[in-house]
């Protein structure tokens, strides 16, 4: 045992640092299912018929948005990035610029800095939902332009989608500065004075309509897929060759130490 004992430590954090790629690689793989779920659907949304929202529910309060992976979106849950369509006003001065970067894309229109315009929608009952209406090119600062409101009914088809309260490394929020990150429909009803009881837990991504490129143009699924990344894969083989060069690095060392310790005894 006491041939083997200068390997204790060394074989200890091996372990770890072993666990920890190892995680990261299985992570990665996890996320790649998630993430051909998500281009699966946005997919399926390019032909799918809208859904009208409110056909057969009294108030959007009570709609159920599930993950688009979910195994068990649960009865009467809507799968995030369905294809929707409803009909109501949009409440004029209370647009939310939510800050983003996009990335061209071959044929798009939006990339750059610029701001997803967020405004709520007031259906029949009362109710309202957040209306992403597309993105605006803040044109190289972070100043919001003036945008007007559309007045009289509007009706919206787009994609269903699940609040998005920030990352890691996404700045926090700042309201006191109209300085906003995440598209979160509580959050944002609260900065422009709504009651957040009447608000929808979730946005809607307005679809860009055809030959419209006045400002803010809607999203189109195809650019929306185009930015998509897929590159989990790759990320998950890197992760696991780095396990496997920590266990020849490892092999390599402990052959060498007890080399050495049995050249030392003899």
């Amino acid at each position: 045992m006491s041939r083997w004992r200068i390997l204790l430590w060394p074989g200890l954090a091996t372990l770890v640092a072993l666990a920890i790629l190892l995680s990261l690689g299985f992570w990665q793989l996890q996320r790649r299912t998630e993430k051909e779920a998500m281009l699966g659907a946005l997919e399926r949304a390019l032909t799918a018929d809208p859904l009208p929202l409110l056909a057969d529910r009294p108030d959007v309060r009570g709609i159920a948005v599930s993950p688009v992976g979910a195994a068990n979106p649960g009865a009467g849950a809507l799968r995030e990035l369905s294809r929707v369509t409803l009909t109501g006003a949009f409440l004029p001065g209370r647009s939310v610029p939510v800050r983003a970067t996009l990335p061209a894309t071959p044929g798009g229109l939006t990339s750059g800095i610029g701001f997803f315009w967020m405004t709520p929608l007031q259906v029949e009952s009362g109710d309202i939902v957040f209306i992403n209406r597309g993105f605006v090119s803040s044109g190289g600062d972070w100043k919001a332009p003036a945008i007007p409101t559309p007045a009289g009914p509007q009706t919206i088809t787009g994609l269903m989608r699940l609040p998005e309260r920030g990352q890691t490394f996404t700045p926090a929020d700042n309201p006191a500065k109209g300085e906003y990150f995440s598209r979160d429909p509580q959050l944002m009803a609260k900065a422009v004075g709504l009651d957040p009881a009447t608000v929808g837990n979730f946005f809607i991504d307005s679809e860009r309509l055809p030959g419209d490129v006045t400002p803010p143009v809607g999203i189109d699924p195809r650019e929306m897929t185009a930015r998509i990344p897929n590159n989990h894969l790759q990320y998950a083989v890197t992760w696991f060759a780095f396990a496997l060069a920590l266990l020849g690095v490892f092999g390599f060392f402990a052959r060498s130490r007890l080399r050495d310790k049995d050249a030392a005894k003899a």
